[in-house]
């Protein structure tokens, strides 16, 4: 019986009993359509996938974080300003920039 996991986003897949994989009773991990890992343990198969998948997001990852920051760094910065902006209308003036 064939067995397939994919995550093909990724170009990873986890075959058993494929046309594209030997028909050895073992679960093989493929990378890129290249077979990096043989092993009978379908659990250790799926952890090295779920590991291979991980190391392929964190650029990503990693480009999401510093875009949140910054858009962050924004909103805290534009709060402040309408916020003193108001306290200083409240107060009889005419807020900040002007003179």
């Amino acid at each position: 019986m064939a067995y397939v996991r994919a995550a093909d986003k990724y170009g990873l897949r986890v075959e058993k009993g494929t046309n594209r994989v030997p028909d050895d009773g073992r679960y093989h991990l493929l990378v890129d359509e290249k077979i990096v890992l043989s092993t009978t343990v379908e659990a250790l198969a799926l952890a090295e996938l779920e590991e291979v998948k991980a190391a392929r997001q964190a650029p990503g990852r990693e480009l999401l974080r510093r875009e949140r920051e910054a858009l962050d760094v924004h909103a805290f910065r534009a709060a402040s300003y309408t916020d003193k902006q108001s306290r200083d209308q409240k107060k009889g003036g005419r807020g900040i920039g002007r003179r």
